[in-house]
């Protein structure tokens, strides 16, 4: 080969050597990470959750707003407009705090930048703190602590004379939506000695009234 061709090719090797190191980087192959697919059934973004949980005096719900599925949301309770669908149930104030009027059905509602969230739900009077107008407890056997099972137990004098529980087969009893006061409750079992305990329901706190019972002699 002439000498003249020979330095030429090595040249032109050389240039096209150094012009490919300058290229950029070839493209990745790697994929980009693509979002979260929707369930089949999720309505579109954004959205409003409502949530409510029963609490001493009533009902307290928060909202949570949502821009996209798989997000964890934004609590924007206090920034929402809230209402219920019937006033005379319950309403509810711009905390999400719901007082109840009557027991009933009710819609609660909040809306936050357009967007509408509800809630259907059934409420009662009074929230967690009218739990503290029931009365239970266990009846036992006092000599050896084993529940005694269907005890009659009546309500005797008070406000609330004349209501009436059983143990069942369960050894336990309950009065539910009491009267304030204070009143006596008699425990009657066949083949025990009968007992009556006194007990005074302030409306302040849950109520437990237990029993043991002697077998006659």
């Amino acid at each position: 080969m002439p000498r003249a061709l020979s330095i030429y090719l090595m040249v032109c090797v050389v240039l096209a050597t150094t012009a490919c190191g300058n290229n950029p980087a070839a493209p990745s192959n790697t994929p980009s990470p693509s979002p979260t697919p929707v369930p089949p059934g999720v309505p579109p973004f954004p959205l409003l959750f409502v949530n409510c949980a029963e609490v001493l005096d009533g009902y307290k719900c928060n909202s949570v707003y949502q821009t996209s599925y798989g997000e964890q949301g934004r609590d924007v309770t206090g920034l929402s407009t809230w209402s219920t669908s019937d006033t005379g149930i319950a309403t509810v104030d711009s905390t999400g705090f719901v007082k109840v009027a009557r027991a009933g059905n009710v819609a609660i509602r909040a809306i936050y930048r357009d967007v509408d969230g509800f809630l259907n739900m059934s409420v009662e009077v009074g929230g967690f703190r009218r739990y503290f107008r029931d009365l239970s407890g266990w009846v036992t056997d006092s000599q050896d602590g084993s529940k005694i099972l269907n005890v009659d137990v009546r309500i005797v004098n008070g406000p609330n004379t004349g209501r009436t529980a059983n143990t069942g087969d369960s050894g336990a009893y309950q009065f539910y939506g009491l009267e304030l006061g204070t009143f006596s409750v008699r425990f009657t079992r066949s083949g025990y000695t009968t007992v009556e305990r006194s007990f005074t329901l302030t409306g302040e706190q849950l109520n437990s009234l237990d029993a043991r019972l002697t077998k006659s002699p």
